[in-house]
């Protein structure tokens, strides 16, 4: 993957003149219980579409509104790399549920530092280690890409003159920043077959063509673990999986068809940002998004933010905490996210449901704040919370 390293301002070409920024309204903020810190946000699907860092009393503190522009921007908040902080996010169009675009690193003024080109919008995430033979530093850049082609597509009824029907094929790809190496490239289409979706080819997954291709397996994050071994997560398999570093076979399956794990007492479905909060060997710690609804299928319940704990000897897998919607009745049919803060509390954005939560270990809602109306099409795809270090004009680090 070629990397572009040249300094450039971060340009989207919307006219800030013509567009009205979001605001976010705080409905709850309990003195002493919340997490200090501000809220990263890309708005979408609304005027004033841009990345966003508010103060939790609501306050805008950056906008990139008229300095982003035309297309979608996703996945904003702070990361390390080259040992300081910086800003990460995703640029690009999105069609059909995924994106071509580019990946960005920006440095404290808001300029891009670092261009992953070509890239989908569903993971941008930086991972550090050791290199062992010098022990230094190694970024490197997890990120995902869909690719549609051709397959046999006749047993789930897709006929054509040439028995071909059109598949995306999703891939991990783990890219040194240093060097622009790819590191490790895994395609689900080599591991996971077909009939493994829940989603079978309809409307704009049609399959007949390249532009409606089938989304069978719909990646919506990657993470890495201390190993080597990879976090991956399919939204239309509803299956979390663990991916071998070495050559990309799978370890495991947790959820789905076909689950290496017996879920005590609880499921998911549809679900986004699984992440590794522990791993201690055959006993694995994860959080992630359930939407437990992906527009394609019946609901499967209302969104929650979950943290699960997997015992892998005994293929066994238990909901340690849940943390509800603020409102009943909601349907998170995209995006989510959920993050841990400090003290064990947990910030979740809540996808095409415009609101951001902060929660107590226990589950206690303690922060709610909106961006757009129940029912719009308002969404951010993720909510990050963090101290905001960035150099604006009226403001420095």
């Amino acid at each position: 993957m070629h990397l572009v390293s040249t300094i450039t301002w971060l340009s989207f070409g919307l006219l800030a003149a013509t567009q009205s920024p979001p605001t976010l309204t705080v409905e709850m903020n309990v003195a002493g219980a919340v997490i200090p810190g501000s809220v990263y946000l890309t708005p979408y699907g609304m005027p004033g579409a841009a990345p966003y860092i508010f103060s939790l009393t609501g306050s805008t503190l950056f906008s990139g509104l008229g300095k982003t522009g035309q297309g979608a921007v996703h996945n904003f908040h702070p990361c390390t790399y080259n040992k300081t902080e910086h800003f990460c996010l995703w640029k690009g169009t999105v069609t059909n549920g995924y994106g071509k675009g580019d990946a960005l690193v920006l440095n404290q003024q808001f300029s891009v530092v670092k261009t992953l080109p070509n890239v989908d919008f569903h993971e941008f995430k930086l991972k550090q280690s050791l290199n062992p033979t010098n022990g230094q530093v190694i970024d490197t850049a997890l990120l995902t890409s869909y690719t549609s082609v051709q397959r046999d597509l006749s047993a789930f009824g897709i006929p054509s003159e040439t028995s071909q029907g059109w598949v995306i094929d999703c891939h991990v790809r783990a890219v040194d920043l240093s060097t622009g190496r790819t590191v490790f490239d895994w395609s689900s289409l080599d591991h996971v077959p077909l009939n493994e979706s829940l989603v079978l080819p309809t409307g704009a997954i049609g399959g007949q063509t390249q532009q409606f291709a089938w989304d069978y397996f719909h990646m919506s994050s990657v993470d890495r673990l201390g190993s080597g071994d990879y976090i991956v997560s399919s939204r239309h398999t509803s299956t979390i999986y663990r991916v071998a570093g070495k050559d990309g076979s799978i370890i495991w399956r947790l959820g789905g068809k076909a689950s290496t794990f017996t879920l005590q007492g609880f499921k998911f479905s549809s679900q986004h940002d699984v992440r590794v909060i522990r791993d201690e060997g055959d006993i694995l710690t994860l959080s992630l998004f359930d939407n437990a609804y992906n527009s394609f299928t019946p609901p499967q319940g209302d969104p929650s933010g979950k943290i699960v704990e997997l015992n892998v000897a005994a293929k066994t897998a238990r909901l340690l905490r849940q943390y509800n919607p603020p409102q009943a009745g909601l349907q998170a049919t995209d995006g989510g996210s959920l993050m841990i803060l400090p003290k064990g509390n947990v910030c979740i954005g809540w996808g095409s449901v415009p609101y951001v939560t902060e929660h107590t270990p226990d589950g206690q809602l303690v922060y709610s704040a909106r961006f757009g109306g129940i029912g719009s099409s308002a969404f951010s795809y993720r909510a990050f919370k963090a101290p905001f270090r960035g150099i604006t004009p009226t403001r420095r680090a």
